[in-house]
């Protein structure tokens, strides 16, 4: 049988990340041997800096316009027709004179 080695990576909380991001940031090496002396590897690093990276960029406003559906209006008129003869008849409409008007329309037809 072959020996083989396994090594357990280790997780990292968000304040462990953090302390070693600026760790790096103030040390002044470069990432790779930041991560040599640190036992990290390179592309862990590199994937917790592009990570803030992306923190660090403000996010797009949406400002949401509230959309209110109104009913739709009806209408408060009415249109008589008799032959060619057509009367509108709204809410202001004088209704003594609509009396009178139908009155002699039901005379004449």
């Amino acid at each position: 049988m072959e020996n083989t080695i396994t090594s357990k990576r280790k997780a990292y909380c968000a304040v462990e990340k953090a302390a070693l991001i600026a760790a790096y940031k103030a040390s002044g090496l470069s990432k790779k041997e930041w991560c040599q002396e640190n036992a990290i590897g390179l592309s862990t690093l590199q994937r917790w800096l592009q990570h803030e990276k992306k923190q660090d960029q403000p996010q797009p406003v949406q400002n949401w316009i509230p959309v209110i559906q109104a009913a739709p209006e009806r209408s408060a008129s009415l249109e008589i027709q008799i032959g060619k003869c057509k009367i509108a008849v709204d809410t202001k409409t004088d209704k003594k004179l609509l009396a009178t008007v139908l009155g002699v329309l039901v005379e004449v037809c």
